[in-house]
């Protein structure tokens, strides 16, 4: 399949002790930016990973369908954002956003 666009949506959500301090969508790029360095020595570029959504509790990510397993490993791998300490978890992965909002109608009920 060469030459095709293939992606995937990644959905997670951020897990913090203290609810009342909001992180902010330039504060969570900034440390995927940070950790995929360190980690994988890549950018978020070479991931072809993009923020598609984030309220400052969960969002949405989209990156190229080889680089799901890297991104899953960089957001599992995020300990704080700041000062702020957070886990990561991945809700679910789908190729379409729709598919997304499927597995969360059928997980919800």
């Amino acid at each position: 399949m060469k030459g095709t666009r293939r992606h995937r949506y990644i959905a997670f959500h951020v897990d913090q002790d203290d609810q009342n301090l909001t992180i902010t969508n330039s504060q969570f790029i900034q440390e995927l930016r940070q950790h995929a360095f360190e980690i994988f020595s890549k950018s978020v570029k070479d991931l072809r990973l993009w923020v598609i959504q984030f309220d400052g509790t969960s969002g949405i990510l989209k990156c190229h369908y080889t680089e799901k397993e890297h991104v899953i490993k960089l957001l599992v791998s995020i300990k704080k954002i700041g000062t702020k300490p957070v886990t990561i978890p991945t809700c679910s992965t789908s190729g379409t956003i729709r598919g997304l909002a499927h597995k969360k109608q059928t997980n919800v009920q």
